[in-house]
This record gives structure tokens, C-alpha cells and sequence, in this order.
């Protein structure tokens, strides 16, 4: 088990706070995703972290800290997102927006609006495919990881997480792919053989066969590229932190807790 989640769990309150501390930008991300609602998303963060300090004692390290920490997360945001359905969806304009450290103000405005067709597509998404596309492809979860957070098998999580990785190129697709021609009748399933190839489920022989067809077809050439921009654009999607107004009332929160049950011990 790591020493800081050790430390944490024996009662060392600087330990626990830098644990907090450590996972909060992701259940914050998690939150912002799965709500669609700012305040909603800062209400899962502190139910969370919560939740957390409560129950780090019963963690026993036979699952991934990450694994147990967004299971917690996702139970929040259930209980969270069954008061909101008629609450209107999140305003692209709410999501931080990702610092680019490229000098080209064209190639700023590119990523931007990549980031943006990322956050409308993802809202779009239903919330089994949401999930797995910010537990695998956002926050970085290794499959059994993912998983275990959301209390499935890892050959369920697959499945559900190709088909979640074609419903988002699709969404993307006409800034992506806007004049990609339509693809033939004996072209593969793209998506899916790419997914596949990432999650490590596809023979070296069917890789090169999938890679040859790419090179020679441009339907599939774009759509792979379209595909890959989309998960490059997950990937720095996953860079957010929580603002610092947010950050201190947890801390408050999370220390009136501590002091509390330090009191009726």
C-alpha cells in the first residue's frame, strides 16, 4: 500500500490532507462530467472527499486506490444526478479552459475548439458511455481498474468502451472528419479494430492487416485520425485543476469533519 494512503488511514491529518488534495482534481473532472453542473460537480467533490475520510480505514488496498476512489465518486454522482435530470446541460463556457503553451495563437484556437466539440460531444454521450470514456481515456484507469469502479468485468468494460469511443467520433465528426468520403462496403469496422489495438486486444497480424487498409483507404485514414485527435483531446482534458475557492472549502469541510469526530472519540 502506498505510505501516504497508510499514513493517511492510521490518522495522520497531514497525510490525509495531501491525499485529498492529490485525488481532487480528478473526482472534481469526474463530477463536472457526469452532473453537467458546476455547483452540482463541487457538491460530488466534497461528498467524495467526505466520504474518503470516513472510509479510508475500511480500504485494505485489495483494489486500486483510483478504482475505490472513483466507485465513491460515481455513487455521489447518482445520488447527485438523480435531483438534476431536468436541470439544463453544461455550458461548454464552463469548463476550464486548457492552457496552451504552443506560441501560435491559430494552432490556440484549433485546440480550442477541438476541446469544445470534445465537451458537447462527451454531454451528448449517454452516461454508461460518459463514464468509461473519463475512467479509461480521460482520467488514465488501466481496464480492471475501470472496471472495478464501475463493478462490471473488464471484457463488459471493453465492449462498452468501443462502442462509447465510435458514438464520440461520431459525434465529433464534422469538425474532424468534414470531408471525409463515405466508406466503402468492404471496409472493417474501424473503431472498433482501433479500440481494440489500444486496449491491447489486437493480434500483431490483424494490426498490420488494419494498417495496410488505412494507408490505402481514405474513409478509414480519416476516420483514424479523427479518432486518434478525439482521445488526444481526452488526454489533455485531464489537466483541470480544482479552483482554489473550491479546493478551501473543502478543506474546511473535510477539517470540521476530522475535528468533530476527533471530539466525540
Amino acid at each position: 500500500m502506498d505510505p501516504l494512503v497508510e499514513r493517511a488511514r492510521l490518522g495522520d491529518a497531514v497525510a490525509l490532507e495531501a491525499l485529498l488534495s492529490e485525488v481532487a482534481p480528478a473526482v472534481h473532472r469526474f463530477g463536472l462530467r457526469m452532473c453537467r453542473n458546476p455547483h452540482d460537480a463541487d457538491d460530488v467533490l466534497q461528498d467524495t472527499l467526505l466520504a474518503i475520510t470516513q472510509h479510508l480505514g475500511d480500504f485494505e488496498g485489495r483494489s486500486s486506490l483510483s478504482s475505490w476512489v472513483f466507485a465513491l465518486t460515481r455513487s455521489a454522482c447518482t445520488r447527485r444526478r438523480r435531483g438534476i435530470k431536468n436541470q439544463p446541460a453544461l455550458d461548454v463556457d464552463a469548463v476550464p479552459e486548457q492552457h496552451d503553451q504552443r506560441p501560435s495563437p491559430e494552432a490556440h484556437a484549433e485546440e480550442r475548439e477541438i476541446a469544445e466539440a470534445l465537451s458537447r460531444a462527451l454531454d451528448a454521450l449517454p452516461a454508461e458511455h460518459r463514464e468509461v470514456i473519463l475512467l479509461r481515456d480521460i482520467e488514465g484507469l488501466t481496464a480492471p481498474d475501470a472496471a472495478a469502479s464501475l463493478g462490471i468485468s473488464v471484457d463488459a468494460l471493453k465492449s462498452r468502451l468501443h462502442r462509447a469511443r465510435e458514438a464520440l467520433r461520431t459525434a465529433m465528426k464534422p469538425l474532424l472528419e468534414p470531408a471525409a468520403p463515405p466508406p466503402a462496403s468492404g471496409c472493417p469496422d474501424l473503431s472498433l479494430l482501433w479500440s481494440r489495438k489500444l486496449e491491447g486486444d489486437l493480434s500483431q497480424g490483424d494490426c498490420a492487416t488494419m494498417e495496410k487498409h488505412i494507408a490505402g483507404c481514405p474513409s478509414c485514414g480519416a476516420a483514424c485520425d479523427a479518432l486518434k485527435l478525439a482521445l488526444l483531446a481526452c488526454q489533455r482534458s485531464s489537466t483541470s485543476e480544482v479552483s482554489p475557492e473550491v479546493q478551501a472549502r473543502v478543506k474546511a469541510a473535510v477539517r470540521a469533519w476530522v475535528a468533530a469526530r476527533g471530539s466525540s472519540a
